[in-house]
C-alpha cells in the first residue's frame, strides 16, 4: 500500500506539558477525545554498510498482536515541524526476508536499496503513545499523538524523550492542520520537530553525529546565507518573495505562515523551499547575488558547492538548437527534438510554479506541445511501446497547464477590451472578471498539485530515462519482413515535408465553400501547426531559406489562433449570460434554461464585440490563406527540399 503521511511534530519539553495536554479538552477550537492508550515497539533494520539509509530511507519493522507491519519512508526534516512523505507499506502475519514478501512496490524497492545483503536491527524504540481524536462539528481532523520514546541499543536502554504528533485524517484538510500546529507552537509553546523519531534515536544512541541545540537543529540559514536573504527581502519582485519565504521557515514558521508572509501559495513555498536544500543561493541569478555581495562588503555570499561524483550536476542551460544535421537518422533527430524542449519545459518550471510571469507558463506549455508533435511527427520511427508512457504524460501536462494558459489568454485578451472602455464602464465586466479569477484560482491550484505530485514525477523520471538512454525508442534498420527502413533525415524529410503541405492545402476547397463551418478553421489549424512545427525542428538541415516558410505558417497559425480564441469566448459569454457563471450548473442538461434572466449588459456587450471580431477574422482569412497556397509558397518549399535531398541550393532559372 502506498500513501502520503501528512503530520505535524513537536518536541515536548517535560512530563508535565504533557500530561497538560493529554487532559486539554480543546485545540486550536477542535474537540479533543478520549486518549486511548497504547505501547507500540519498532525496529529500525538496515544492511551492515546502512545502503537504505544511504539512499535516504528508513525501513521500520512494527511487530503487533497478531501480525507485523513493514514500513519504508524517505527520511530529512521538514519546515515548521510539518512533515509529508510518501510511505509504502504491507502487513505480513510474521517477519520473513524481503525476498519472500508478497510482490509489490515495497518488495521491489527494498531489494533494489538492499542489493541482497542482509538486514539487521539498527535501532529499537519503544513508545507510550496516548491517541486523542481531534474532531469539530462530527469530523474527524486529525489524529493527535502523545509519545513518551524509549531507544534501545546494544548497550541498554537509554532515557526517555518526549513528543507530539498531529496526523492528518482523510476528513482534515492542509489547512485544519495548519491551525492545530500553530496552535501547538503558539499557545503551548512547543518547538516544531524537524526529525523524525528515527533521526532523533540516532543521535540519542551515539549512532549519528549530535545537532548543536535545539535551536540550531531548527534553523534552515547559515548567518551569511540569513544575511543575503535580509537584503534582498528588502526589494521589490519575485526574489524578494522567494527571499522572505525562506526566512519565514528559518524563523521556525510554517510553509502556510511563509507563504502569507511572502505572498507566495503554499506550494510554490514548498518548491522553493526544495529548490534551496539541492541549490543553496544559486536559486537566485548570479548577478543579484553579486550586487548583494557588494553591498554587504564584509560578509562573502556562499558560492555554491562543487558537485561531487555523488552529486548530480547542476543542469545546463538550454541550448539554443538541437542540432539536427541531414545525415542524422529520424530517431536521433528525434532524440535531439525531445531533449531541446524537454529542456525547455523544466526551465520554465520555476517561472511557472510562482505565477508572476504568464510568459513562463506560456513556455512551459509550448515546450510539451512540441514534444507531443514531435512524438507524433517521428511516430514511425519510434518504437510506440516505448514512447507510450511519454505520450500520455505529455497529454496530462500539457493538458493541465492548458487549463491555466487559456484563462490567461482569456484574460488578456478581456483586459485590452476593458483599457480601451471609459473608466465608468468597465464596472459591468466585473461578474465575469470574479468569475475568471475564481476558475483560474482552481485551474492554478489543480496544476500545481499536479506538478507537486507523482503523476508529474514520473513522467520526469521516464522522460529523462528515455533521452539517457543510448538508441532509446529506434526501431531497426531492417523490419521484419526484411525490408531496409528509410532512417536519413535526407531520405525521409521530403516525402514527410509534401504530406504535410498537401494536408494543409486539402483545406483549399472546403474553406471557399460559403459559410463553412468554424470548426474546419480549427481543423486546418492543427494540420498548420504540423507543418510548422516540422519546419522548425528541421530548420537546421532545411538551411537558412527556411525562415521565410518558417514565417509564412506562424501568420497563418496566428489567424486562426485568434479565430479559435474568439469562438471560445463567444462560448463562454454565452453560457455566462445564460447561467450567470463560467459553466452551466453540475448535472444541468444545457437546453434546461433557468426561470431568471441573467442581468449583465457589460457582458452582453463584449460577446458582441468578440463577434464582430469573429466575422472580421472569417472575412480576412483569404487574404492570409493565400500566402501559404500561392505557387510562391510552393515554389520555396521545392527549393527547400531540393537542397535537403542533395545538400546544395537549387540554381535559380533568369526568368525567375
Amino acid at each position: 500500500m502506498t500513501r502520503v503521511e501528512i503530520e505535524a511534530k513537536f518536541a515536548v519539553p517535560d512530563e508535565k506539558t504533557l500530561a497538560r495536554l493529554g487532559a486539554a479538552g480543546e485545540l486550536a477550537g477542535c474537540a479533543l477525545g478520549a486518549p486511548t492508550l497504547v505501547e507500540v515497539r519498532d525496529a529500525y533494520l538496515d544492511t551492515p554498510s546502512r545502503a537504505i539509509l544511504a539512499a535516504g530511507f528508513v525501513l521500520r519493522h512494527r511487530d503487533r498482536e497478531h501480525d507485523v507491519v513493514m514500513t519504508l519512508k524517505s527520511t530529512g526534516d521538514a519546515a515548521g515541524g510539518i512533515h509529508r512523505r510518501e510511505e509504502l507499506e504491507i502487513t505480513l502475519p510474521r517477519y520473513v526476508a524481503p525476498a519472500d514478501w508478497p510482490a509489490g512496490p515495497l518488495r521491489d524497492r527494498v531489494l533494489q536499496l538492499c542489493g541482497g545483503a542482509p538486514l539487521q536491527p539498527l535501532v529499537e524504540l519503544t513508545q507510550l503513545r496516548r491517541f486523542r481524536a481531534v474532531t469539530r462539528e462530527g469530523r474527524e481532523l486529525a489524529e493527535l499523538a502523545l509519545d513518551e520514546v524509549t531507544v534501545a541499543t546494544a548497550a541498554g536502554e537509554l532515557a526517555p524523550y518526549r513528543e507530539v504528533e498531529v496526523e492528518l485524517r482523510p476528513d482534515g484538510t492542509e489547512a485544519d492542520l495548519e491551525r492545530l500546529a500553530r496552535s501547538l507552537r503558539d499557545d503551548w509553546g512547543l518547538t516544531p520537530q524537524r526529525r523524525s523519531k528515527f533521526e532523533r534515536a540516532l543521535e540519542v544512541a551515539g549512532l549519528a553525529p549530535a545537532a548543536a541545540g535545539a535551536a540550531g537543529a531548527t534553523a534552515l540559514l547559515g548567518d551569511a546565507q540569513r544575511a543575503v536573504l535580509r537584503r534582498v527581502a528588502r526589494r521589490k519582485g519575485v526574489y524578494a518573495h522567494r527571499a522572505k519565504a525562506l526566512l519565514a521557515l528559518d524563523d521556525g514558521r510554517t510553509q502556510v505562515e511563509a507563504g502569507e508572509r511572502s505572498g507566495l501559495a503554499e506550494r510554490t513555498v514548498r518548491y522553493w523551499l526544495m529548490q534551496f536544500r539541492e541549490r543553496g543561493l544559486t536559486i537566485f541569478p548570479g548577478r543579484l547575488l553579486a550586487q548583494v555581495q557588494e553591498a554587504l562588503g564584509a560578509i562573502a555570499v556562499p558560492a555554491p558547492a562543487k558537485p561531487t561524483p555523488e552529486q548530480p550536476r547542476p543542469q545546463a542551460r538550454a541550448p539554443r538548437r538541437p542540432g539536427i544535421k541531414r545525415t542524422d537518422t529520424m530517431a536521433e533527430a528525434a532524440v535531439k527534438t525531445i531533449r531541446f524542449h524537454f529542456a525547455r519545459m523544466l526551465a520554465h518550471e520555476p517561472g511557472t510554479r510562482v505565477g508572476t510571469d504568464p510568459g513562463e507558463l506560456h513556455d512551459m506549455r509550448v515546450a510539451t506541445r512540441r514534444m507531443r508533435a514531435a512524438l507524433r511527427i517521428f511516430d514511425t520511427h519510434l518504437d510506440p511501446a516505448t514512447t507510450r508512457p511519454l505520450v500520455r504524460g505529455l497529454r496530462r501536462t500539457g493538458r493541465t497547464l492548458g487549463d491555466v494558459r487559456d484563462l490567461d489568454v482569456f484574460r488578456e485578451k478581456l483586459q485590452v477590451y476593458l483599457d480601451a472602455l471609459p473608466e465608468e464602464r468597465r464596472g459591468g465586466l466585473d461578474p465575469l472578471l470574479a468569475a475568471l479569477a475564481a476558475r483560474r484560482d482552481a485551474a492554478r491550484e489543480r496544476m500545481l498539485a499536479y506538478l507537486d505530485g507523482p503523476r508529474y514525477a514520473r513522467f520526469v523520471d521516464d522522460m529523462g530515462r528515455f533521452l539517457d538512454t543510448p538508441h532509446a525508442g529506434a526501431l531497426p534498420a531492417i523490419t521484419p519482413d526484411g525490408e531496409a527502413r528509410p532512417e536519413k533525415v535526407a531520405d525521409v524529410l521530403p516525402a514527410a515535408l509534401y504530406e504535410r503541405l498537401a494536408a494543409v492545402w486539402a483545406y483549399d476547397g472546403p474553406l471557399a465553400e460559403p459559410d463553412a463551418p468554424l470548426v474546419r478553421y480549427h481543423r486546418l489549424r492543427i494540420a498548420g501547426k504540423f507543418l510548422r512545427y516540422t519546419l522548425e525542428f528541421f530548420e537546421e538541415a532545411l538551411g537558412p531559406d527556411a525562415k521565410a516558410m518558417i514565417r509564412t505558417t506562424e501568420q497563418l497559425q496566428d489567424h486562426l489562433g485568434d479565430l479559435q480564441d474568439a469562438v471560445v469566448a463567444c462560448g463562454v459569454l454565452r453560457t455566462f449570460l445564460t447561467f450567470g457563471a463560467w459553466e452551466p450548473p453540475v448535472g444541468r442538461r444545457t437546453r434546461t434554461l433557468p426561470s431568471e434572466i441573467v442581468m449583465a449588459p457589460g457582458v452582453a456587450t463584449y460577446l458582441a464585440a468578440r463577434q464582430s471580431e469573429l466575422s472580421r477574422l472569417v472575412e480576412g482569412f483569404p487574404q492570409t490563406w493565400r500566402t501559404v497556397r500561392g505557387a510562391g509558397f510552393a515554389g520555396e518549399a521545392a527549393a527547400l527540399i531540393a537542397r535537403l535531398t542533395t545538400g546544395r541550393s537549387p540554381r535559380r532559372s533568369l526568368s525567375a
